[in-house]
């Protein structure tokens, strides 16, 4: 068995970076990596909290990859779910903790569980009343959360 068999999801790695523009340095939102195997685990599940401004919607998942993935805290991940398996129903949205690196033990009787595991930061604040003058989607393109197709059990 090996660990990269579970890797069903995609992330997407996004960090900021200093870019030189003349003699001024601004920050830049840059892609890092795409299409990284990954797998997310949801420790638990939170329905939408209200606040007196806003409702928020949070979680407290995780996400393992490989050790030789590059994130770092801070870093924006999108990660897509079932994406390895031809599947596109949800694209979370999260931002990296610190990783945490397991590695291969020396003559380990299963190998290949070498990994590492990413506390994820996701904290969306809702706005009801622009997703209803939008598409319904919050802005996200259909095949990002499933899509009416998918719903209706469509391709």
């Amino acid at each position: 068995m090996n660990y990269t068999d579970w890797y069903t999801d995609r992330l997407t790695v996004y960090r900021v970076k200093p870019v030189l523009d003349g003699a001024l340095t601004r920050h830049e939102r840059v892609r890092l990596a795409e299409d990284v195997p990954c797998r997310i685990y949801h420790n638990s599940a939170h329905g939408p909290r209200m606040q007196s401004t806003a409702a928020y919607s949070e979680g407290e998942d995780k996400v393992s990859c490989a050790n030789e993935a590059d994130v770092r805290a801070g870093d924006e991940l999108l990660i897509r779910r079932g994406a390895a398996l031809g599947q596109s129903r949800q694209t979370v949205r999260a931002f990296a903790g610190e990783p945490v690196y397991y590695y291969e033990p020396f003559g380990a009787v299963i190998p290949g569980l070498a990994h590492q595991e990413i506390a994820l930061l996701e904290k969306e604040y809702l706005d009801a009343e622009k997703e209803a003058e939008e598409d319904g989607n919050g802005g996200c393109p259909p095949e990002a959360d499933g899509g009416a197709d998918q719903a209706s059990g469509g391709a």
